[in-house]
């Protein structure tokens, strides 16, 4: 009995090949490395920062409300600007706003004044978390960003009352469970009804987050966090550890958040037997508008904004084009030594564009190794890799039907033999 005989005669098996076929074919066109030409979170949160020359469509309007900047306090009655401060925090006016410092049982927390307006935007936040001094590194208990329907008393979940309504993104640096690698950043949207356990650190209401061991004691001296909200529920988060200039790393991005309709930004704190310093230094936001003046809606309009920007600055680098080639046109008549200068601009016209094919190739070879882990990653090559790994996972589907199909046949043969035995005792 033939192996592809006994698959003819075999539904059970032609039913496996039938899905081993269709888990490949996604493998294939839909898994990560599959190389798909989607923007990485990092290259989606800069687009979204203006940082690109082809995006200049993408307006950002700065939101002053939830600024914080040095000097902090108004000199006109020596209080913070558009915040309000509750707790033991500490303003040194030129320098930091300490939420928390090195000693015990602290709990302070910051709110803005009023409301985000904008329904899309991205927010860059610049802190502190130090103690050098702590034995063996033990220090509590973090900072934490909120987005709640209301400013918040002073309590026991990171500086804030429990049940709150809204995003909170507490950046943990003590393990109170049993889960887990610390400091962590755990993400939860609270109903106004829903509790933060702190004996878990929020396992249960967590809704996402990512391992941050570079949040204490940073080496440059400051942390920055970027977070990129847009209205259908885009959520993106961005830590630059270091100090080197877009060096951003993701924690996490969800595509489903949406946040109270109104909204304020708050920043807290607290200590328990365990301390550290909080240090706040600066937040900058910015609203999100598409060149019509309605707010970003989706990361599908964004690509699309891209797009036309790119078509746009295509068509005007043809119209200069155009212009110069006639200005040297006319400045060609008028000169005994034209057909010299002449071949002095096309030489100069010339390494200019060697020059920028260079770096055209160089930002490609960037983005194929960034993307694909290969600067060299051509079309022909990713899916010379993607066939071979198909191969692969063929190969292994084939042993994996191979070995089902020998354990059905002693499992039918060890049935028929109990048949056999179970025949013979009635007779």
């Amino acid at each position: 009995m033939s192996v592809f005989g006994s698959i003819r005669r075999s539904r059970p098996l032609q039913a496996l090949l039938s899905l081993l076929a269709l888990v490949l074919v996604y493998l294939m066109f839909f898994s990560p490395w599959s190389g798909s030409d989607t923007y990485t979170p990092e290259e989606i949160n800069n687009l979204l920062q203006n940082k690109e020359s082809h995006i200049v469509s993408l307006k950002k309007v700065e939101l002053t409300a939830q600024e914080l900047k040095q000097p902090y306090l108004d000199s006109s009655h020596f209080k913070t600007k558009n915040w309000n401060l509750k707790g033991s925090t500490m303003v040194k006016n030129n320098e930091y706003i300490r939420l928390t410092s090195t000693n015990p049982h602290l709990a302070s927390n910051m709110f803005a004044q009023k409301p985000i307006t904008a329904e899309s935007f991205e927010m860059e936040l610049t802190f502190h978390i130090h103690n050098k001094q702590a034995t063996r590194g033990l220090v509590g208990d973090g900072l934490a960003v909120w987005f709640l329907d209301k400013p918040s008393e002073i309590g026991n979940v990171f500086g804030i009352e429990n049940q709150f309504n809204g995003l909170g993104v507490m950046m943990d640096t003590y393990k109170n469970g049993k889960r887990g690698q610390f400091p962590y950043v755990n993400l939860m949207l609270g109903d106004g009804h829903t509790k933060y356990n702190k004996q878990t650190d929020g396992y249960e209401t967590r809704l996402a987050g990512c391992v941050a061991k570079n949040l204490l004691n940073p080496a440059a001296g400051e942390t920055k966090m970027r977070l990129v909200y847009i209205k259908n529920g885009y959520l993106s988060i961005d830590f630059n550890y270091f100090g080197r200039h877009e060096e951003w790393m993701n924690c996490v991005t969800l595509t489903d958040v949406h946040l109270p309709k109104v909204k304020y930004l708050g920043l807290s704190a607290n200590t328990g037997q365990l301390f550290e310093n909080v240090d706040i230094i600066e937040n900058r936001m910015y609203a999100l508008f598409k060149p019509d003046g309605s707010y970003v809606q989706s990361i599908d309009e964004l690509e699309d904004l891209i797009r036309a920007q790119q078509r746009y600055e295509d068509d005007i680098d043809k119209v200069a084009d155009v212009i110069h080639e006639e200005q040297e046109a006319r400045t060609a008549k008028g000169k005994r030594t034209d057909k010299k200068d002449l071949n002095k601009k096309k030489r100069r016209s010339l390494q200019r564009l060697k020059n920028s094919e260079r770096r055209i190739k160089e930002r490609e070879r960037q983005m194929r190794l960034e993307k694909y882990g290969d600067p060299d990653a051509t079309f022909v090559r990713r899916w010379t890799k993607r066939i071979l790994s198909a191969i692969k996972f063929i190969i292994y589907g084939l042993i994996s039907i191979v070995l089902i199909w020998f354990a059905w046949i002693i499992i039918r043969m060890q049935r028929q033999k109990r048949r056999t035995k179970t025949t013979g005792l009635l007779d």
